[in-house]
């Protein structure tokens, strides 16, 4: 028999610090995630089977969590973690006192009190962990950064823990695969050291935390990698699409070919964990793995893709501007003159750049162009149809649009006959409609 715990949490980094504390503190724990109030109500609604729930305190209008889970007679030990002010906590806490398996944990926290009330409210059963002298960690967690914590080890056994990793070593992401590749899912750290970790894993923002700790512990942009991975590993993207894009988009500077305007570009970009990174990232897998199933995938066009979706924005500095995709949007933003120039002209200006800093390829200066066009004439800055638009821009354009929906709507799978319909009825005509055919397989 399994310990089920339900993590509601819209922050998926947050979420797997919710998880690491819950694999520390049961044994045969199966955890189920989710990231909104829709997808919560929807698991409690189809089965009440957990022992315990870990959530954001989420709210609607006059529903809340707990009026929620009141008319569906649903009393699950829960531990609610929010960041809600000082007025809202009062009447949280008020809604709260009669439930004696309800507990609350304010943000900042301490990973020490979290787990703490884990226990407290896991109870004391079978599946509580005995104590031992150390703490298991995804694996996966040591993608966020190159630079060890802590003593780290791989279990041979039950009583038996080598030592892999030294405290300030450096490592290489190669070889937390490697553990990945031979199915060493967790390594292990000293129990002493877990709240020392914690702190110091890079989600200083929600945590309480030391200011000095050094910078190099807060690899951000791999972070970001690895999240975006785990996000996009539930849709249809090969192993081998993966592989293609990581070798390219992790080494992002090398496109610089020596530029130094392109490495500053670059260099700015790579650093960046907001939309914009995201979205070149997820563009180059979506748009790579569109080319192999229609097996147009040989190296010209991949490198063509995977340049492009690094490059098409670099110009732009908000996030907002990105996010404008059609004359329809452009109109609705009311920008200034500027803004407005800047939004129609930036695919232009960065294939001229290009082409003087010597990096030639015809097929992208097109794509740059012409990425925000659609089949149906409403795309900008020239309103081409389908039949003015050519094939290889035409995959880029679906697949920066398929990204688009992805993130405005929080990677959430239950949208996906939704982002399919979307594309099918704005991007389904002449030339497009079998790449839009290969979007549904991805989907699915």
């Amino acid at each position: 028999m399994s310990f089920n715990v339900l993590v509601a949490e819209p922050d998926f980094e947050l979420s797997d610090i919710y998880v690491l504390g819950i694999e520390n503190a049961f044994q045969g724990v199966n955890v189920v995630r989710v990231s909104n109030f829709k997808e919560l109500k929807a698991k409690l609604q189809s089965s009440k089977n957990y022992k315990l729930i870990i959530s954001d305190y989420f709210r609607e209008g006059d529903e809340d969590i707990f009026s929620f889970c009141d008319a569906i007679d649903c009393n699950i030990p829960s531990l609610i973690i929010t960041s809600y002010t000082e007025a809202e906590f009062i009447n949280f806490e008020r809604d709260i006192t009669y439930h004696k398996k309800r507990e609350h944990l304010p943000k900042p926290f301490s990973f020490v009190k979290f787990e703490k009330l884990l226990t407290q409210l896991g109870g004391i059963s079978t599946f509580v962990q005995s104590s031992s002298a150390y703490k298991k960690i995804n694996t996966e967690y040591f993608l966020r950064g190159t630079l060890a914590i802590c003593d780290t080890y791989v279990k041979l056994s039950d009583s038996k823990f080598v030592k892999v990793i030294h405290r300030g070593d450096t490592f290489t992401i190669s070889q937390i695969e490697s553990y990945l590749d031979r199915d060493i899912n967790y390594l292990y750290i000293n129990k002493d050291d877990i709240d020392e970790y914690v702190k110091k894993a890079g989600e200083v923002s929600f945590l309480k935390y030391d200011p000095s700790t050094p910078a190099e512990h807060l690899d951000i942009a791999q972070k970001s990698m690895m999240t975006l991975k785990r996000l996009v590993g539930r849709y249809g993207i090969s192993t081998g699409t993966s592989t293609v894009v990581d070798s390219y988009v992790s080494n992002i500077s090398k496109l610089s070919q020596g530029s130094l305007k392109l490495k500053a570009l670059l260099k700015e970009r790579e650093n960046m964990t907001n939309y914009l990174y995201d979205h070149c990232y997820l563009t180059s897998l979506f748009g790579v793995e569109i080319l192999k199933q229609l097996a147009w995938g040989k190296k010209d066009n991949i490198e063509t893709i995977i340049r492009t979706s690094v490059f098409h924005d670099l110009l732009l500095e908000d996030e907002s501007l990105a996010r404008i995709s059609s004359q329809e949007e452009l109109l609705k933003a009311e920008l200034s003159d500027y803004d407005k120039n800047v939004v129609l002209g930036h695919g232009r200006l960065m294939s001229e750049i290009l082409e003087k800093e010597g990096l030639t390829d015809q097929n992208m200066y097109e794509i740059l162009i012409n990425h925000h066009e659609r089949p149906d004439g409403s795309g900008f800055p020239r309103g081409l149809y389908a039949n003015q638009i050519k094939p290889l821009t035409a995959v880029f354009i679906v697949a920066h649009e398929l990204a688009k929906q992805i993130e405005l709507r929080n990677y959430n799978l239950d949208e996906n006959r939704s982002i399919y319909q979307y594309l099918a009825d704005h991007f389904g005509q002449d030339h497009f409609e079998k790449i839009i055919k290969i979007v549904d397989k991805i989907l699915k």
